[in-house]
């Protein structure tokens, strides 16, 4: 063994055994090996983890668990009074409720149970269109953006309240006012779901003009121009045949349009239940379950380091399953791993990486050790 070799494996002997790890801070472990000296008994966990250069050394690393960024969410309501028509019609103009199950009766009921599905933590708030008694939409909100761990039962009286009673379908406004709520509110990661049962109606500003396709394309290009900052869903029940085209464009303009789609069909990039064919009340539940799974967060905060220090080649990611820990590589390609954002403030999981943090007890920072990648 050459002379350099032996005096840095003494040099690693000292640093184990007087630190108990090389992570570069002064705490040591515990007589009764439990929590660090001066530290309670539920302080971040030490974990030791052999270093790739010198395989009997430890480094020392310190454990913060993750907060997944809740999404934001704005449902905008056709409540025009062609909701009032049974399923099976095709198209109707009617003021009053229609005998049977109506759009709006069963719209109302998934809905609810829709809402049920969504972690606590998921921001909702309503808006409707057109407003109540009139042709025009605005710039309000039906019920205010709350979280659902509190708001959930104010959610829920809104919408057993509301009426479809409008006389219009300002559909354009209604974007645009979705948007401004959303902007307006400024929490984290907004989606609008734009629901509706017809063609649009009305140009912007709530104007009967004489050119709605040309509107319908400036509406199509405001989704495009708003998808990187706030994302549309968009759904077309029983009745809105007519204007699949430009609600599939929409979805595909807004970047959430679903795979293998056809702005001409059969199969549409928005969810399309018109098919005479579907349950309404199944492919609903279905559709709002899809949007609850995408706008389901693998986007992390990055929790403050114990120790005080952040090193961002000093940093891993462990997903906890079953009580078991598994390391998540990172991988800058963003496909399958974790990377940091652009302002690497937070972590962003990919692929499968993603889909397993989902279902996950919970998602940790470690701290402390060589960043694996993959």
């Amino acid at each position: 063994m050459s002379y350099l070799r032996a005096m840095r494996l003494v040099a690693w002997i000292v640093c184990v055994s007087w630190m108990l790890g090389c992570g570069g801070d002064d705490r040591r472990g515990s007589s009764d090996g439990g929590a660090l000296d001066g530290a309670p008994h539920d302080a971040p966990a030490r974990l030791d983890v052999e270093l790739p250069d010198a395989p009997t050394a430890t480094c020392e690393t310190v454990s913060a668990t993750a907060e997944a960024l809740p999404p934001t969410l704005v449902f905008q309501i056709d409540t025009s009074n062609s909701m009032n028509c049974r399923i099976s019609e095709p198209s109707c103009l009617t003021a009053a409720p229609s005998a049977g199950e109506t759009r709006w009766n069963v719209f109302r009921t998934v809905f609810l149970d829709a809402l049920e599905s969504l972690p606590d933590t998921t921001r909702v708030g309503l808006m409707r269109f057109p407003r109540a008694d009139g042709a025009c939409s605005n710039d309000e909100l039906a019920a205010p953006i709350v979280e659902l761990g509190g708001g959930r039962a104010a959610l829920r009286a809104t919408i057993e309240g509301l009426v479809a009673d409008g006389l219009s379908t300002p559909t354009h406004d209604a974007v645009l006012h979705g948007y401004n709520r959303l902007r307006a509110d400024m929490g984290p990661r907004p989606y609008l779901v734009l629901i509706t049962d017809g063609d649009a109606r009305m140009c912007i500003g709530c104007n009967s003009c004489a050119n709605q396709a040309g509107d319908n394309e400036v509406m199509v290009s405001a989704v495009g121009a708003a998808a990187a900052e706030i994302p549309t869903f968009v759904i077309g029940v029983p009745g809105a045949q007519g204007f699949r085209t430009i609600l599939s464009r929409m979805a595909r303009a807004a970047g959430t349009e679903r795979p293998g789609c056809s702005d001409g069909g059969p199969s549409y990039c928005h969810f399309d239940l018109t098919d005479p064919g579907l349950d309404f009340a199944v492919a609903l539940g279905d559709a709002l379950a899809s949007i609850g799974d995408a706008v389901i967060s693998c986007e992390y905060d990055i929790p403050p380091n114990p120790d005080g220090t952040f090193d961002p080649g000093q940093v891993n990611v462990e997903i906890r399953e079953g009580g078991e820990p598994s390391r998540v590589p990172r991988d800058p390609t963003r496909t399958n791993g974790w990377d940091y954002d652009d302002a690497m403030e937070r972590v962003l999981l990919h692929g499968a990486a993603c889909e397993r943090a989902r279902g996950a007890e919970r998602v940790d920072v470690l701290f402390g050790c060589p960043t694996v990648f993959i």
